[in-house]
């Protein structure tokens, strides 16, 4: 199928619209990243894994990650966030 010039600007607008999302997450992840690194002590990144969400993981194993819900929902209840915990809850 031969695209139209209108059609052909429509799939340009919006792979220049998904770009710019996926650079806003990249700045947000990485401002979530510093923030937990901040408030914990703890060295590590946000990364996102499909299916799974935004994880926190930990610079000393980079395996898998923490769920950023189950962070919040851990320090909610109280538990002292460090390193041990959080690699006691990384998601499989």
């Amino acid at each position: 199928m031969k695209l139209s010039k209108f059609q052909i600007v429509q799939i340009d607008v919006a792979h220049d619209r998904a770009v710019d999302l996926e650079n806003e997450a990249q700045g947000a992840a990485q401002a979530l990243s510093n923030l937990i690194t901040k408030i914990t002590g703890i060295d590590g990144f946000v990364d996102h894994l499909q299916g799974d969400g935004f994880g926190f993981t930990p610079a000393s194993n980079n395996d898998t990650h923490i769920y950023i819900p189950d962070l919040i929902k851990l320090a909610e209840q109280g538990e002292d966030i460090t390193e041990k915990l959080i690699l006691n809850n990384l998601s499989l």
